[in-house]
């Protein structure tokens, strides 16, 4: 039976990944492709961990940092080309970019060494201004923008500076969570819980913004 789901999930996988790689622009279809594919892969509980057991009380933070520049980077610049369907399967393409050089990316980053990787200055800001918004981009801007004003209203209880459009903003221009900690007085654990919990709160209502 694990064999039969491991094998259904693996086509899933392909089929979207198939399916985003036939735009050559980021169209409508092209972000709905990419926004289920990147569902399926979280959905599926198969991102590898890598260095388990290293970096103990910042582990989760470095993890969510490489898993959420992954992400961005599937989404940017038709990226999703580079997976090649002929040489393998799409969650072993992924947990290579995860292990290889995501989680490594973001170790400088969370920890905050001196030599720390500006992801979002190497990756975003270069793009073109020609180039179509990226599907990074319109969660930013959906967010900073918050048309029905939910996400500044959504905050942690007894800190309203604390919001989830302010945190997003934050972790979105490349702000660690140790930094958004000290700033606050908030610990890392309740901030980024908060977090997880209103990016799934408001999956379906960033879907309805970027599919109109």
């Amino acid at each position: 039976m694990t064999n039969d789901w491991r094998k259904q999930l693996d086509a899933q996988l392909k089929e979207l990944a198939i399916a985003a790689q036939q735009y050559t622009h980021l169209t409508k279809e092209k972000r709905i492709a990419l926004t289920r594919l990147i569902n399926a892969i979280w959905q599926s509980d198969k991102l590898v961990r890598p260095y388990k057991g290293q970096f103990q009380l910042v582990y989760e933070d470095i993890y969510d940092e490489a898993v959420q520049n992954l992400f961005f980077y599937l989404c940017q610049n038709n990226n999703i080309n580079k997976y090649d369907p002929e040489r393998g399967e799409v969650i072993t393409w992924v947990n290579m970019l995860l292990t290889k050089r995501f989680f490594p990316e973001a170790i400088p980053k969370v920890i905050g060494k001196e030599n720390e990787i500006n992801l979002e200055s190497s990756h975003w800001e270069n793009i073109p201004s020609s180039q179509p918004m990226s599907l990074f981009e319109q969660v930013r801007e959906c967010i900073e923008t918050d048309p029905e004003l939910i996400f500044c209203k959504e905050h942690i209880k007894g800190y309203p500076e604390a919001n989830f459009q302010a945190i997003a903003q934050r972790r979105c221009s490349g702000i660690s969570w140790k930094e958004i900690s000290a700033e606050w007085g908030i610990g890392i654990t309740s901030l980024h819980s908060f977090y997880q919990r209103c990016l799934k709160k408001f999956a379906d209502k960033f879907q309805e913004y970027l599919y109109i």
